[in-house]
C-alpha cells in the first residue's frame, strides 16, 4: 500500500476508535474504577474480538449477517441487552474504593471477558470490517483485505491502550475522593444506557 493512501487508512483507523461508542465506555469505565491494568485487560479484550471479526469478514459471514433482515437486528439486541446489563451492575455496586484506582480484587479475565463479549455484541464492528474497510480496498491487490484488517487491528488497539494511560492519570488525581468516584459510575452508567438507546434507533 503507497504511503499517502496507508496514511490516509490509519487516519480513519484512529478516528474511528476515538469517536465514543460502547467499546470505549466499557474500557473508560474499568479505567476509571478500577485502574489501568483493567482498562488494558478489557482492551485486550476487545482486540481478541477483533479476531473474531476478521475471521468472519474473510469467511464471508459478516456478509450474510448484514444481508439477512433479522440476524443483525438480533445481534444489536443481544448488545443492547449487554449494555444495559453492565450499566445496572455498575450502578448495583455499593462497595467504593477508598485508596487509588490500582487496587482491585478482581481478576484480570473478568475485565478481558466483558472487552471480548461486549465487542462481539457490538453491530458497529460488523459494519466497520464490511462496509467501513471495503472502501480501502484495490482490484489489483491481493490479500488487501487481511492486510487492512490486521492494520485496523493494531491501530485501535494502540489507540485504546493509549486511552487508557492517559485515562489513569485522572484516576490517580482525582478518583480518591468517594464522591468523585460515584459521580463518575452514575456518568458512565448513564452513558452505556445512551449507547444502548442510540442502537436500539440504529438503522443500516
Amino acid at each position: 500500500m503507497p504511503f499517502d493512501q496507508l496514511f490516509l487508512y490509519m487516519v480513519f483507523v484512529v478516528g474511528f476508535a476515538l469517536t465514543p461508542g460502547p467499546n470505549m465506555m466499557l474500557y473508560l469505565t474499568h479505567t476509571f474504577e478500577y485502574g489501568r491494568k483493567a482498562g488494558w485487560a478489557t482492551v485486550a479484550g476487545i482486540t481478541t474480538a477483533f479476531l473474531f471479526h476478521i475471521a468472519a469478514t474473510l469467511l464471508g459471514l459478516s456478509a450474510l449477517v448484514l444481508a439477512s433482515p433479522y440476524a443483525l437486528d438480533v445481534l444489536r439486541y443481544f448488545g443492547i441487552a449487554y449494555l444495559l446489563f453492565l450499566a445496572w451492575k455498575n450502578l448495583k455496586t455499593v462497595k467504593w474504593k477508598t485508596t487509588n484506582g490500582n487496587d482491585t480484587n478482581k481478576a484480570l479475565k473478568h475485565f478481558y471477558v466483558k472487552g471480548m463479549i461486549g465487542n462481539l455484541l457490538n453491530p458497529g464492528t460488523v459494519l466497520l470490517y464490511f462496509s467501513l474497510i471495503p472502501q480501502f480496498l484495490h482490484p489489483m491487490k491481493k490479500n488487501i483485505l487481511l492486510e487492512l484488517c490486521g492494520l485496523q487491528m493494531l491501530g485501535s488497539t494502540v489507540t485504546n491502550a493509549s486511552v487508557v494511560f492517559l485515562a489513569g492519570f485522572a484516576t490517580d488525581a482525582f478518583f480518591k475522593n468517594e464522591r468523585n468516584q460515584q459521580w463518575v459510575r452514575y456518568i458512565m452508567s448513564l452513558l452505556l444506557a445512551a449507547f444502548a438507546i442510540k442502537m436500539l434507533f440504529w438503522e443500516r
